[in-house]
């Protein structure tokens, strides 16, 4: 074999050895559905129990792409101004392929801020900021990390008649880690809800999700919440 030939034969080794190792990771799916459960607590006037778990899925399947408890203490300020704190637990498959049963742990601390603004006496206007310090446990596929990321969101809250409302909000993401300080994500959402009675509500919506590189997502939402009051006469939730 003459040496052109070495060299071309040593090139396609190298291109069959190298393929597997530069194929694109699984994207992200397209859509996905989020379920999710709130269960506030109001212990007093001023003092709440904050609780909401959510089951994410891996596109439009059963397949779950992500769990997240989350729980905290709530302290009302007034009728327009509150701050919260609290802990949570998300677990996520380390990739987008459903045949990976791998998931990761993320402990997450979190704090809050909300100014509730009212502007009629069917319409609100409330502004979140949210700051979360995020730790991610290793896995498989990467190093454990620490990350710190911080949430703004404007929620517009309008109701229609005595058993429904319309919620309009935009929240914008960035985020801390490894030194850089980058865009995380921005989330446009429109929901229905539905006021089942004075503590129950339940919420149809859609989100769509603008992540970094251009891409993006469209989530169906589903929350369902129940409000507990252990004092007074119950508001509508």
């Amino acid at each position: 074999m003459d040496r052109s030939k070495k060299i071309l034969m040593r090139y396609l080794l190298f291109m069959l050895l190298a393929v597997p190792q530069v194929l694109p990771a699984q994207p992200r799916p397209k859509e996905g559905v989020w379920l999710t459960l709130n269960a506030p607590i109001d212990l007093s006037s001023k003092w709440q129990i904050h609780n909401d778990y959510s089951f994410r899925t891996l596109s439009m399947s059963a397949n779950p792409l992500q769990y997240l408890f989350r729980s905290g203490l709530r302290y009302r300020v007034n009728d327009q101004f509150s701050v919260a704190a609290g802990v949570a637990l998300v677990i996520t498959r380390t990739s987008f392929n459903k045949d990976n049963q791998e998931f990761g742990n993320e402990f997450r601390v979190w704090q809050e801020v909300l100014r509730k603004y009212v502007v009629s006496p069917k319409t609100n206007l409330q502004l979140r900021f949210r700051a979360e310090q995020r730790f991610f446990e290793a896995t498989k596929r990467r190093d454990d990390f620490v990350a710190n990321r911080f949430r703004i969101r404007i929620n517009w809250h309008q109701d229609i008649s005595e058993y429904f409302s319309l919620i309009l909000a935009e929240e914008y993401m960035q985020q801390y880690a490894q030194h850089d300080f980058v865009f995380d994500q921005n989330r446009l959402i429109t929901a229905l809800g539905c006021h089942l009675d004075r503590t129950s509500q339940l919420q149809f919506g859609y989100m769509w999700f603008l992540l970094p590189q251009q891409t993006s997502q469209h989530i169906l939402n589903i929350t369902f919440q129940k409000r507990f009051q252990l004092y007074g006469k119950n508001k509508r939730a």
